[in-house]
């Protein structure tokens, strides 16, 4: 049965206003577009407020109630008028952006994060300043809660696109160094090490190899005994230098035994020579470590697999799958596992699978 509340409140938006009425919103909407042209806010978001009273599901109006609260900082209210127009209008990817900001400014972090990604998931204009300072804030809120590697690829992204600022220069430092704070949150001890990382990881976004690695070998000079230093190093040299780059992972070890990243940076390079045995030492760490990484489970199935424990390796990327679904890696890797066992109809729906999420990765206007 539908609650008679329902009822009631569906009936009421049946109603056709009255010409009167019509006619009054006719009015206030027009003299609120004027105060805003012409720059009289106070009297616009008067106006505005009066247009949405008399038709809340005016679009238009609560838009710019929304966006003008934004301008001057009022994020409470900002953040009441652009949820009305996110439930008006959910497909609009600007108008989730600016809910994802104004909830940024009031500390409402969670979901901050959760519409910022939603705004990127419709597809803001790639360049836009909106998109900008919706990818650097989703970046932030992503290295607070400790998703270093997406607030990475994130902040790499936009040192491709020439996004260089210094705030998002600090916000590469701190992403890369592992420090789960926004950057309000820094002590001013550290600044200094946050920008030159910040530097060389910008540097290595924007494709300018030669000036990244004069800064990561200035870093490990500097900096011998900081956690994640060696780490950035090694992972930055493992395309160019593959053997100097374990060195340096090696290294990170020496400074932090517990480092997942490092431990599966290296399982995965074993991996690719083929080194199976050596790969199954720093995947099964990683996994004893932190059970709940699916890329720990998804290195330690592969090392199986490939020293010949089929059913233990099935039995790992089987979890890993379970723990990241919409992981392709593992689809692939479990597809070829099926494959080596005889489960040919488990192989063809996991290499189905993992060709779907590479086709939902990709971006616009790849093939």
């Amino acid at each position: 049965m539908i609650p008679l509340f329902f009822l009631l409140l569906f009936a009421e938006t049946q109603k056709s206003p009255s010409p009167a009425a019509s006619q009054r919103f006719a009015q206030v909407s027009k003299e609120a577009a004027q105060a805003r042209e012409h720059e009289r806010l106070e009297e616009a978001v008067q106006l505005y407020r009066e247009a949405v009273r008399l038709r809340p599901a005016w679009k238009e109006g609560w838009w710019y109630l929304g966006t003008m609260f934004y301008d001057q900082d009022r994020y409470e209210e900002a953040r009441v008028a652009l949820r009305r127009f996110t439930v008006l209008d959910p497909k609009v990817a600007a108008g989730w952006a600016f809910l994802g900001l104004c909830e940024y400014e009031a500390k409402a972090y969670d979901q901050a994060l959760a519409h910022l990604q939603q705004a990127t998931a419709l597809g803001l204009d790639g360049n836009s300043q909106l998109h900008t300072v919706t990818q650097y804030h989703a970046a932030m809120l992503l290295t607070r809660s400790g998703k270093f590697e997406g607030a990475l690829e994130i902040l790499m992204r936009l040192g491709e696109r020439g996004s260089e600022m210094p705030s998002v220069v600090e916000a590469a430092g701190i992403a890369g160094l592992r420090k789960p704070l926004l950057p309000v949150e820094l002590l001013p001890t550290e600044r200094e090490l946050v920008l030159q990382v910040g530097r060389a990881v910008m540097d290595t976004g924007a494709r300018r190899p030669v000036e990244a690695q004069k800064e990561f070998e200035n870093l490990v000079a500097s900096y011998p005994k900081t956690s994640n230093i060696h780490y950035l190093f090694g992972s930055f040299l493992m395309i160019s230098d593959p053997d100097a780059g374990l060195k340096e992972l090696k290294k990170e070890l020496e400074i932090a035994p517990r480092s997942v990243p490092a431990l599966l940076q290296i399982a995965f390079e074993y991996l690719r020579r083929g080194d199976a045995a050596m790969a199954l030492s720093y995947a099964r760490q990683a996994s004893e470590i932190d059970p709940e990484s699916f890329v720990a489970h998804n290195a330690l199935g592969r090392a199986l697999v490939d020293s010949g424990d089929l059913d233990g390796g099935i039995k790992e990327l089987e979890l890993s799958k379970k723990q990241a679904p919409g992981s392709p890696q593992t689809r692939i890797a479990l597809a070829s596992a099926y494959a080596k066992v005889g489960r040919n109809e488990d192989a063809a729906h996991e290499r189905a699978e993992f060709l779907r999420l590479k086709q939902l990765a990709k971006k616009p206007g790849e093939q």
